[in-house]
């Protein structure tokens, strides 16, 4: 299995960091509200080992966003959120004067926008401070579970990186997931960028 060293760990943890601080400023402006997402915190796991790890947690039902991205390295971005939250996300995202029931005829579309700033932002911090650049599909939503999740990520020769991130708005903690989908040689070209980005740093 790879690994990250300690320095790429950290570094790769600023990275995505900055990412989601300029997601966070994104979805503040669509709100006209406070939104803070928290830096993210990174586990390298295969991916027929990602289902185990997120049991016992809240993430059941889900409602969750795919984007394809293609560049340096191709990877399969996934934003999911256990569906209640969601629907507290979008409430919040959509008029006041909605009804729930309106709220959950709109989240399909609301989810998708939300996971293409959060997705977005997360790989072009990569790409602006590797100085690559990176292609992005459009963005997917689905409802599923935790079980059916294995669809995505049933490959055993795919690594997986789980960022654990948290959203707070009006005052709730929102608990989710952005995990990054890559494949063996693709895990390797990452760990490539980010050697070549640190030797950059040592440098300066």
């Amino acid at each position: 299995m790879g690994e990250l060293s300690e320095l790429q760990r950290d570094a790769l943890g600023e990275l995505f960091n900055l990412g989601v601080g300029r997601a966070a400023r994104s979805l503040s402006q669509m709100v006209q509200d406070e939104i803070l997402l928290s830096a993210p915190a990174i586990d390298l796991v295969r991916a027929n080992e990602v289902i185990k790890t997120l049991l016992g947690t809240e993430f059941k039902e889900l409602s969750l966003v795919t984007m394809d991205f293609e560049g340096p390295f191709a990877s399969k971005a996934i934003l999911l959120f256990p569906e209640r939250n969601a629907l507290l996300i979008v409430s919040n995202l959509l008029a006041p004067d909605l009804t729930p029931e309106e709220v959950s005829e709109f989240e399909q579309e609301a989810m998708c926008e939300i996971g293409n700033v959060i997705l977005n932002a997360c790989m072009s911090a990569l790409a602006d401070e590797f100085g690559v650049e990176f292609r992005g599909g459009l963005p997917e939503h689905y409802f599923s579970d935790s079980q059916a999740l294995q669809l995505f990520v049933s490959d055993d020769q795919r690594m997986v990186l789980l960022l654990r991130i948290h959203l707070s708005m009006d005052q709730q903690r929102i608990h989710g997931q952005l995990i990054l989908l890559l494949s063996i040689d693709s895990f390797q070209a990452l760990c490539t960028q980010l050697d070549a980005y640190l030797a950059r740093l040592s440098v300066g």
